[in-house]
């Protein structure tokens, strides 16, 4: 039942993601942000409700799913493309960024980190036997903080406004990314811990932002040749991290694992 209202709440996403290129393609001047018809508050609704049936999904999933002690093919595939997605995006930017600046080439270095952690947790959830990604949280820490980077550049320097839908878009969905990162964190090393509800509404809330409306909506601007490549590869990566959320949603609407029994105390 939990993990059929989840795959209801992803689908709901994933007909928000369709009307926002429907909109984009024929009500929005791509060149300006603007929209051109229609009332801007119905389209921050639709968002509002999607992101609220989320929130409904997190609170019906498992506290201490038992998917996170298991083996999860599914997960570990899609860390493989996100290992591999980050990695393209990281090394192919290198060249340029330095001739960009410090920021630029220090967030290329941030996503190659991004990509060894995917694929240590990829390994990790692959195995036959159950284990962490590795023997320090390290790697993952490493691993997230090009999302914080990215999160605050998008936040500080993107002409974003709420008249302004797109860019509005992309400020969320780096911020949705960024917490479905840390809680992915924490459910990686601290499988036991009451991170299940957490996991599950950041997770949707990624596949929501990153992969149905920022990556469709990245992909429109490019054939419209109002946003670049390296735009393009990087909402593909975030739509990928975003793929992976869904997978820990529907992993965290499964069984709940038993709580841990308390250990009697010694006898004097």
């Amino acid at each position: 039942m939990k993990r059929a209202a989840t795959s209801l709440v992803l689908l709901a996403a994933i007909a928000a993601g369709a009307a926002h290129w429907l909109d984009l393609v024929n009500f929005t001047d791509l060149s300006t942000g603007f929209s051109s018809y229609g009332p801007l508050w119905a389209r921050y609704a639709v968002a509002g409700a999607v992101a609220a049936l989320c929130a409904l999904a997190g609170l019906l999933a498992a506290r201490r799913p038992a998917g996170l002690w298991r083996r999860s093919v599914a997960q570990g595939l899609v860390s493989l493309l996100c290992a591999a997605g980050f990695a393209v995006l990281g090394g192919s930017g290198l060249l340029s960024a330095a001739q960009q600046g410090l920021t630029a080439l220090i967030q290329q270095v941030l996503w190659l980190f991004t990509a060894l952690w995917m694929m240590l947790l990829a390994v990790a959830r692959l195995s036959a036997r159950s284990g962490l990604p590795s023997s320090s949280a390290v790697w993952g820490v490493a691993g997230t903080v090009s999302l914080y980077l990215l999160t605050v550049v998008r936040f500080i320097f993107k002409p974003s406004g709420i008249v302004r839908v797109a860019p509005t878009v992309q400020v969320f969905s780096a911020l949705a990314a960024l917490l479905f990162s840390t809680a992915l964190l924490k459910s990686a090393y601290l499988p036991r811990a009451n991170c299940g509800r957490w996991l599950s509404l950041t997770g949707s809330l990624a596949f929501f932002l990153c992969t149905c409306l920022e990556l469709p909506q990245t992909l429109c601007l490019y054939l419209v040749s109002a946003a670049g490549r390296d735009e393009l590869m990087l909402s593909g990566c975030l739509g990928l991290l975003g793929l992976q959320g869904a997978v820990c949603a529907l992993i965290a609407a499964g069984p709940c694992a038993p709580e841990p029994e308390e250990e009697a105390p010694a006898k004097s």
